[in-house]
């Protein structure tokens, strides 16, 4: 009947399918990791690297400090206060609290017992800070060590790493904020030699140590293998393992103590993205594997999925649409974080509508509905720029001083044609463009409080740019307006229902016997309404941490789902 049999089969290759590999593998388990796609590492490879664990045990030795002096602080008592500002009471108040506690787990087992390399992001901001309570103004951000790809042999070829730019695989968090607070203004020169070495960075160095961990501890790689089929045990209502679709056929695969689903969101269904998100056209940075098949096939089991949240609370990030490139063999989009000085967002009335130098503010209010006309007056939008914006920052994948990419923005010498182009109102457009220009002196934004938030300052701004690093007027023609399209990237609405075990529970919110979820598959239940950058990476490291707990019978109780 089994064409094989694994104590533990892990469907995915992001942070959860291999952090549940690991820890099983350690507990003793044998362990077969299925990926669909022909490289290992998912969404997690294409991230920012970036993992967010509040008082975590790391902050100790990176000698954090406050502004007058004194050691740094955190405390779960201030994480747990921050996260509840987010959550706006859509989250499970005791998976909140295992995600606290349990993220502070995870990172000191994979940086002290598996001994993946890990630190702090200097003066890296939580999303909202100061304005939320328990925000800090660092620590909580974490990135691994850049990874010598040389040491994973022929491996290396077979880990995923970003196509949208040379640069993304090579460049630390770190890096980035050195450069910006003016503490290291090299750059470009560690990028450069990262390259020639290829020491991998940000979220391919996450993948490349995961799998060289994994690898270590003996656990079986298969890729352009997706799972296609969950497989019922002798009860008839549990999961006993999963066919599998390899380059030599179906295969049958038996999971003893359990399958882990761990194959990120849905971007690539078209109809789970209108369901779901509400929308009904979208783009998508990540890889065309991500469609969804954890939802499929744990449907089989009346898993349903369950949104966490309302989708005007995903981080579904906002970007543009570049005609003529083809990644993956599909139409091409990527993500704007709005902010660069010289650049406004506005609506169809030329008007603009959100703080354009903080996109989770952007990405919110685009999704406005409005309850009197029945319609959504800050959709559609564009980024707006004069030619000084393409001079020094450009648009990628054009450089800066290049032309904007051909097709994506429309262009034009004065403001009133580019209204004419776009069909944005031409006196509401010059009337905001004559305001903004007005602040950039001061750099005081009275209408939307632009460069008021530090993490965005920091993460979008010109630290050359005074006094406001995100504002200069839009001045040199000709100017140019990109509309903007919704990108979804991995961070889904919905996804299974889990339980403390990361056990996937069906529709009568009983565990089904044998399958977990981790990471995007499982729902937000444990965050709720808001995000910040690096959770999403937390979750796939934390349930799948618990899952191999649990399947192994090392829960805090001693027992598991039976």
């Amino acid at each position: 009947m089994w064409d094989k049999e694994v104590d533990v089969l892990c469907v995915g290759s992001g942070g959860g399918g291999f952090a549940t590999a690991i820890r099983a593998a350690d507990l003793g388990a044998s362990v077969l990791l299925v990926e669909k796609d022909k490289v290992v590492g998912g969404v997690t490879a294409l991230s920012s690297g970036q993992i967010w664990v509040g008082a975590n045990h790391l902050q100790a030795s990176a000698g954090l400090r406050n502004s007058d002096g004194s050691s740094e602080q955190d405390s779960e008592a201030d994480t747990a206060q921050y996260l509840s500002h987010l959550s706006q009471g859509l989250a499970d108040p005791a998976m909140q609290a295992l995600f606290i506690q349990g993220s502070i787990e995870v990172i000191r087992y994979l940086s002290d017992d598996v001994g993946i390399p890990m630190r702090v992001i200097p003066d890296l901001p939580d999303y909202y800070y100061p304005a939320v309570q328990g925000s800090k103004p660092q620590g909580r951000f974490l990135e691994t060590e850049p990874f010598p790809a040389k040491t994973l042999g022929d491996w290396a070829a077979r880990c995923f790493m970003s196509p949208y730019s040379p640069f993304h695989a090579y460049t630390m968090s770190s890096d980035w904020t050195a450069f910006q607070t003016g503490k290291d203004s090299a750059l470009m020169q560690h990028i450069t030699r990262r390259m020639a070495n290829d020491e991998r960075c940000v979220g391919a160095s996450i993948a490349c140590w995961l799998l060289q961990a994994a690898l270590a501890r003996k656990v079986e790689v298969w890729t352009s293998s997706p799972a296609i089929k969950l497989l019922r045990d002798e009860q008839g209502d549990g999961v006993a393992g999963a066919v599998i679709q390899t380059p030599q056929g179906e295969l049958r695969v038996r999971a003893r103590h359990g399958v882990m689903l761990a194959t990120s969101g849905y971007d690539w269904n078209p109809a789970f993205v209108k369901a779901f998100e509400a929308l009904l056209v979208a783009g998508s940075m990540c890889p065309p594997t991500v469609e969804g098949d954890h939802l499929v096939m744990a449907a089989d089991f009346g898993a349903l999925p369950m949104p966490a949240r309302a989708p005007a609370q995903t981080p579904i990030f906002i970007g543009y649409h570049v005609p003529h490139e083809r990644i993956y063999d599909k139409p091409t989009h990527r993500q704007l974080l709005p902010g660069r000085p010289h650049s406004i967002v506005v609506n169809q009335a030329g008007q603009r509508f959100a703080n354009d130098s903080f996109y989770p503010d952007v990405a919110t209010k685009v999704s406005r509905f409005d309850g009197q006309e029945q319609g959504m007056p800050n959709w559609p939008a564009w980024l707006v720029v004069d030619d000084d914006f393409r001079l020094k920052y450009g648009l990628t994948p054009s450089q800066p001083g290049q032309p904007l990419p051909e097709g994506v923005a429309s262009s034009a010498d004065t403001l009133e044609a580019l209204a004419a182009l776009t069909g944005i109102d031409a006196a509401g457009l010059a009337a905001t463009v004559a305001r903004f220009n007005g602040f950039c002196s001061s750099g005081v934004d009275p209408d939307f409080a632009r460069g008021s938030v530090p993490w965005g300052v920091l993460m979008n701004g010109d630290s050359r740019v005074k006094p406001n690093p995100t504002m200069a007027p839009l001045a040199r023609g000709p100017f140019h307006a990109i509309p903007l399209a919704r990108v979804v990237m991995g961070v889904p609405t919905s996804g299974l229902p889990i339980d403390a075990n990361a056990q996937v529970l069906n529709a009568r919110g009983q565990p089904v016997r044998g399958l977990y979820a981790a990471g995007n598959s499982a729902t937000w239940s444990d965050i709720g309404g808001g995000y910040n950058s690096g959770i999403s990476n937390t979750r796939g490291l934390l349930y799948g941490y618990l899952a191999a707990q649990a399947m192994m019978g090392k829960t805090a109780g001693g027992t598991r789902h039976l």
